[in-house]
């Protein structure tokens, strides 16, 4: 199926707890303490002098539109990003087919990043391509936060691509999306910028992780930070280092 077609159309275990499933702490210190609980269980390496992230106070939530304009253009984007490492280019229909998907039907192609319009107009490298293609993950992350994904799973394997697609091609679906908290989207983004570290620090050392795949986790880190960054120096979509298509992910 082309890109034109489908635009047309329209934890395993108890151990394995995801941090939707897990207790929600109302301070940066609670939140810390509350995912060290669930890295032991899983048996994931942590340090317990990791920073602290986000207190509560510190983040101003992004409104609901934003991000479902947000997730709309990112699904685009990476619907052709994964035509061109497939097919190694956009055909004509395809691009057309896009850009009618975002204007036409949900009117946000203004909202698009300048990489994902790069990506959308046929002018991405193949390398490029296959970046966006891994922002599937970011795209799980807002999904979750739009109540649309029961759970974040542990991030061992890649998400459920074919239930990203299904969620876009029923036409609008704002009247479905109830977004979760902010303590509940910053418990989320603690546990998983702990499991960053862990990543990080079985690559350097050669040691395990527990079975954490870094690309699934640094990418669903990216959609919970751009979560939780409205308003700052990074968070304008026009220009090129923006906080969606380059999210802080230091460790």
């Amino acid at each position: 199926m082309g890109i034109f077609d489908f635009f047309k159309k329209g934890a395993d275990s108890a151990r394995k707890r995801s941090a939707s499933a897990a207790k929600i702490g109302k301070t940066a210190q609670e939140r810390k303490d509350i995912s060290i609980e669930i890295l032991k269980l899983q048996g994931v390496p942590f340090i317990d002098h990791l920073p602290l992230r986000y207190e509560t106070g510190e983040v101003a939530p992004r409104e609901k539109d934003e991000v479902i304009a947000r997730s709309i253009c990112s699904f685009a984007a990476i619907m052709c990003a994964c035509t061109i490492r497939d097919n190694g280019e956009l055909t004509d229909e395809d691009k057309q087919g896009t850009k009618d998907f975002l204007d036409n039907r949900f009117g946000c192609i203004d909202k698009l990043t300048r990489m994902e319009r790069r990506v959308i107009e046929g002018e991405a490298s193949y390398d490029e391509a296959v970046n966006m293609g891994w922002k599937y993950e970011s795209l799980w992350a807002l999904l979750w936060a739009m109540g649309l994904v029961k759970e974040l799973d542990f991030p061992k394997d890649i998400c459920d691509c074919k239930f990203v697609m299904d969620a876009f091609i029923g036409g609008d679906f704002s009247e479905r999306v109830k977004m979760r908290g902010t303590d509940e989207i910053l418990q989320a983004l603690d546990l998983v910028y702990r499991y960053h570290w862990a990543c990080v620090n079985a690559r350097v050392n050669g040691t395990k992780s527990a079975g954490l795949d870094e690309e699934v986790v640094m990418e669903r880190r990216g959609g919970l930070e751009w979560l939780c960054c409205k308003g700052a120096e990074n968070d304008n979509l026009s220009d090129e280092y923006n906080a969606w298509d380059y999210p802080d992910l230091n460790t």
